[in-house]
Parts: structure tokens; sequence; C-alpha cells
């Protein structure tokens, strides 16, 4: 096996936590400001363009909010869809300093689930915790809504090898990777470091080189093609070459033997192993 799943968080534009707060606001150039999803709808379009033009699959783990404001939400037809939260809740506490009852939890995972059911008629599969804050708690709430599996931990690569996990929870967990780059530097598979500027594509290519087997996510958000934490907009030339960026990286992976699949064919593929 050996598998690479691209995903995109679709959340609100340069999403950040506020201390007491459980909704997340927009951060721009270091700015706090109110919700915005302006960059987030319109990054999508691009990705969801490239991916259709190249045939490339994906999941998106989309919040609730994000998703019921995209411009237009045919965007998304024909990819996965996962849930992400419903307003970037920091459910762990960990951003925040606020720790949710079990009944909050459950509501923003349900009306995530039903967000994503009433937007495209699709049943949700996957979870991404916003932030990527997960516990235990977490994860057993998500379960017994339904969602079969999990994408918000982080593992190590080792010797070329990261395989899902079953959980003790009852639901696969398929985390995202962390290896080293070439300086011996911690690389971690979300392209945030690239759409920021602090890591050039080849990065992420050698990443890709040296994965053996089991399964790659890659991950980006929507707006981040768009939009960056610390230069604000991107103009349209930035934002096509960082959309190239990722369509050659899908390439460089599919060419290298890598299958691309969303991740509920994979969760599919290891269930027929159990």
């Amino acid at each position: 096996m050996r598998i690479l799943a691209f995903t995109i968080d679709l959340d609100r534009d340069c999403n950040t936590a506020v201390r007491g707060e459980t909704a997340a606001a927009s951060r721009s150039c270091g700015v706090t400001t109110d919700p915005c999803h302006d960059a987030s709808s319109q990054g999508m379009e691009v990705i969801a363009d490239m991916l259709r033009s190249m045939a490339f699959p994906a999941t998106i783990f989309a919040e609730g909010d994000s998703l019921r404001m995209l411009a237009d939400p045919s965007v998304v037809k024909g990819l996965e869809i996962a849930c992400h939260g419903m307003e970037h809740e920091d459910l762990t506490g960990e951003s925040t300093g606020m720790l949710l009852e079990n009944d909050q939890l459950e509501d923003i995972i349900s009306r995530s689930w039903d967000t994503v059911v009433s937007v495209t008629g699709d049943v949700p599969r996957g979870f991404r915790a916003p932030y990527l804050n997960i516990d235990p708690r977490v994860l057993a709430l998500v379960k017994e809504r339904g969602f079969t599996y999990d994408s918000s931990m982080t593992e190590k690569v080792l010797d070329g090898v990261l395989m899902p996990k079953f959980l003790p929870q009852g639901m696969w967990e398929f985390p995202l990777a962390r290896d080293t780059d070439s300086d011996g530097k911690v690389i971690d598979s979300y392209l945030w470091a690239m759409h920021e500027g602090r890591r050039p594509e080849s990065d992420y290519m050698r990443m890709i080189d040296r994965f053996q087997e089991g399964v790659l996510v890659m991950a980006t958000h929507s707006w981040h093609v768009m939009e960056g934490v610390r230069e604000g907009p991107k103009g349209s030339k930035q934002t096509a070459e960082e959309a190239d960026a990722i369509a050659r990286m899908l390439g460089h992976a599919r060419d290298s033997g890598f299958e691309l699949l969303p991740l509920a064919a994979v969760e599919d593929l290891l269930n027929e192993d159990r």
C-alpha cells in the first residue's frame, strides 16, 4: 500500500483561536478580525478547478459555516466531503482555554454533520478537528455521532512508513505525516509553510520521494492560495503558482507509483482486509 490522500480544510480565512471564545476569528497580517470567508470560497474554486482538470481526487474537511458560505456549493461536487467543526471551534480547549461540556461538543459535531448533508446531500464519514486539537473524549463523541474515521493526529514517518491505525474508539485514524528535510529539520505534510513562503515546493517533493509504504496524508487550507497570514491577500499570479505547485506534487506522486485516493476510499480498502 502506497497511497497519497490530498485533503483540503475549507474553513474561515486565516482562522485563529480567541481566548475565551468558542468560535474562531479571521486573522489578516497579524490583526484579529471578525470571521470572513471570501478567500476560502475563492480558493476552493481555484483548487477544485485544478483537481478536476488533472483528474485528482481529494477529501474536503468542511467547516459548517464556510461550507454554507460557498459562492457556488456545486464547486465541491464529486469530491469527498468530511467535517471540520461548525465555526472552527477548539474542541479540547487547548487553544482557547475553554473546556466545552459534552453536550456542547455533541451539538457542534452534530450541526457540522447536518450541514454537510443539507448542503451537499452526502453523508460524511470523516472528521478533522479544528487546529488538529483532538483527545479521547472528542474522539468518542465523534464515533458516537456516526463518523468512521478521523484525520486530526500527526505521526512520524519511520523508515519511510506511516500506516493508518484503528483507534480504541472503534474508528480509523489517518494521521498527517511528520518527517525531516535535507537539513534534518522537522517538516509536516501540511502545506502551511509553503503557502507562507517558508518552504519551497521541493521540500514536499522530497517528502513524497522518501515515503515508501502506508498512507501519506497531505493537507492545505482553501484560503491559503488566496491569502497569507503574514502577507495578506495574494495576487492572481501567486495564487495560480501555488495551485500549480500542488498539482505538480500530486502529479509527481502519481508518476512515482502512488495511488491517489480520497480517505473514504482508503477506509474501504482497509475494511476489506480486517
